[in-house]
């Protein structure tokens, strides 16, 4: 029975020739395999660590169920202050860790369901792409017609000699939260991980080489995610290298002693480079090499997700197994990589949009009738804009990941501030944050004030 397991699950008779066979169960694999169904394709799946992939096995969703726990005990400390309890908590990790795991089982069971009722077959191992017409798993062999690489990436590694060091991946098999942790990398996942575990009661201590948090975004994104982290007691290093001296970790001239490292220092695409030299598919140091078809060098197989190198992100890699199953399909769909939200789940969480260039004008959410009520009044919003046209958004406050894609849908659209302001928005809520954005940004406009809706 074990051996069986080991080597393939099927869920129907599998068919002579398959339209497609997916490589990988993350976003991108899951998002084609479903596409191509919908459509009366004959697809199968190959998945050897569990279905979501990274992102739901080890990665968004675990994360952000401990984030929504961390901000439930964030508001626990808080709720003295309105004169609700005393303001202390206490963690049982294995009740939160069973937690984790169940939604992290619901939501794969929900996958498998609907690839179930799609009529997908679902193969558990490990898969050799023999050809892009041929795919081999524990022996067996399938026929397809075309090929989708989804395998995925894997987290990069460092060494601090005398300290046992996680990665984001591992860091889920902790079994029980540290007294105090150095998080290595202020990427969004280590400001994530640096926040998240400073919400459940760790010292932390977060540290990244270059010169401010979250290098790869304008300098206000990493400035103000480092001062509300610092108002909440995380130590935070930039610009510093990380070392050893005498048994200790050394940061510029600070020395600490952590139980816990956890490196945040990105991630490598999950390459088979011999395999994909002999199948003729094109690769670099980002990744596989793909088309605006998401199709690769050789005909008849394409790649998706983060094996691309183009975004770590799962719902960039959704539109592109989206984009891969039209294809596929003979459509002839490119992707469009201008309007992605880009999310960092810290507290308050960062959202934005498009092109942060152009004129900026911001609602502070201090103003924000709806954040006072919840008390949550960190953070602005900003829109950009140029000769009338919205081009991008910068969100930092409560549930900015809840309000970031009406930004993204005005701008993919061509609306501009004027569209977005005179747009009724509910209140007391949020997202008016965003109109008010937009209004400022009509009072700066040459022509004039903003219309009133109708």
């Amino acid at each position: 029975m074990e051996l069986r397991r080991a080597v393939f699950i099927v869920h129907r008779i599998l068919p002579i020739m398959y339209d497609a066979i997916v490589v990988g169960a993350g976003p991108g694999g899951y998002a084609c395999a479903l596409s191509l169904a919908k459509e009366g394709a004959n697809v199968c799946i190959i998945e050897r660590n569990g279905l979501g992939g990274t992102c739901t096995q080890r990665g968004c969703i675990p994360t952000k169920y401990l984030h929504a726990m961390g901000d439930l005990a964030r508001r626990v400390r808080a709720s003295k202050r309105y004169g609700i309890g005393d303001g202390v908590i206490s963690i049982n990790y294995d009740m939160l860790s069973a937690g984790m795991r169940s939604t992290i089982s619901r939501i794969a069971s929900g996958m498998r369901l609907q690839l179930r009722q799609h009529k997908v077959d679902t193969v558990s191992g490990e898969a050799s792409v023999i050809s892009s017409g041929i795919v081999e798993v524990g022996g067996a062999r399938y026929e397809t017609r075309n090929v989708v690489l989804a395998t995925g990436s894997i987290p990069k590694t460092i060494d601090l000699p005398g300290y046992e060091m996680l990665t984001t991946d591992s860091v889920f098999e902790l079994q029980s939260l540290p007294e105090s942790i150095l998080v290595i990398g202020g990427g969004y996942s280590g400001c994530e991980f640096a926040s998240i575990l400073n919400a459940l009661g760790c010292r932390v201590w977060l540290a990244e080489s270059q010169g401010s948090l979250l290098p790869e975004q304008p300098k206000i994104v990493g400035d103000t995610v480092e001062k509300y982290m610092k108002l909440d007691g995380i130590s935070v290093f930039t610009g510093v290298m990380t070392g050893v001296h005498d048994g200790r970790i050394v940061m510029g001239r600070d020395e600490i002693d952590p139980e816990v490292v956890l490196g945040c220092v990105g991630r490598y695409p999950a390459l088979d480079t011999d395999r994909l030299d002999m199948l003729g598919v094109k690769y670099g140091d980002r990744g596989i090499v793909v088309d605006a078809e998401m199709q690769t060098s050789a005909d008849n197989i394409y790649a998706v997700g983060d094996v691309t190198g183009a975004y770590e992100l799962a719902h960039v890699a959704t539109r592109q197994g989206e984009v891969a199953a039209d294809n596929i399909l003979g459509r002839h769909t490119r992707i469009d990589y201008t309007t992605i939200p880009y999310c960092v789940f810290t507290y308050p969480e960062v959202a934005m949009v498009g092109r942060l260039e152009g004129s900026a004008s911001t609602a502070q959410m201090v103003a924000n009738a709806k954040a006072n009520c919840m008390g949550q009044t960190r953070g602005f919003t900003s829109v950009y804009t140029k000769n009338g046209t919205l081009l991008g958004a910068l969100i930092v406050g409560a549930h900015a990941s809840e309000i970031i894609g009406e930004a993204a849908l005005a701008i993919r659209m061509g609306l501009g501030p004027q569209d977005v302001a005179g747009t009724i928005h509910a209140h007391p809520t949020l997202p008016e944050a965003l109109a008010d954005a937009a209004a400022a940004a009509c009072m700066h406009e040459a022509e004039g004030v903003c219309p009133r809706p109708e």
